[in-house]
């Protein structure tokens, strides 16, 4: 399940000025922001997500890259996608309630005169699924959050698409 996609821009400034511009963005809390672009970094490598105040999940899309100089500036290569937990994760979810789904079922099945134990069991863990899978489901397009840092990008260090 790798829905990540190839990052690869240039940007006119060396990777020392980049990485302090950065840090210079990253350090300003911004307590008004309703979201924006927040990661950490070096001069080699750095980590960008948009974030939102009021959802924090850090299932996030992000945007790993590595940078290096190229032709008087710096090269940003890497890929925007999910993170690993946040791919992993619901399978994870699901698998363990399943669990406490069939203890449930086998208890109702098997054990005389357990079968309101039986569905409380099952019952809940299957509420927690769906529920679980529809928060799953509500997480922002990746696409607008790719474009805001790409724009971040474009705006704080002039970074463009490798042509």
């Amino acid at each position: 399940m790798s829905n990540e996609e190839p990052i690869d821009l240039y940007a006119p400034h060396s990777p020392e000025q980049i990485a302090r511009t950065l840090k210079r963005i990253m350090d300003d809390p911004m307590p008004d922001a309703k979201a924006r672009v927040f990661g950490k970094g070096s001069e080699r490598e750095m980590t960008l997500r948009y974030r939102r105040r009021d959802a924090s999940t850090n299932m996030e899309p992000v945007l790993d890259a590595v940078m290096e100089s190229y032709k008087g500036g710096t090269r940003i290569t890497g890929t925007f996608g999910a993170p690993p937990g946040a791919r992993y994760f619901p399978y994870v979810w699901v698998g363990f309630l399943s669990l406490f789904v069939i203890g449930g079922v086998a208890a109702y099945i098997y054990i005389p005169g357990a079968g309101l134990f039986a569905t409380i069991f099952a019952g809940i863990p299957m509420l927690m699924i769906v529920a679980g899978l529809a928060a799953f489901r509500a997480q922002p397009d990746p696409a607008s959050d790719k474009a805001k840092i790409l724009a971040f990008l474009a705006e704080e260090i002039d970074a463009r698409p490798v042509t």
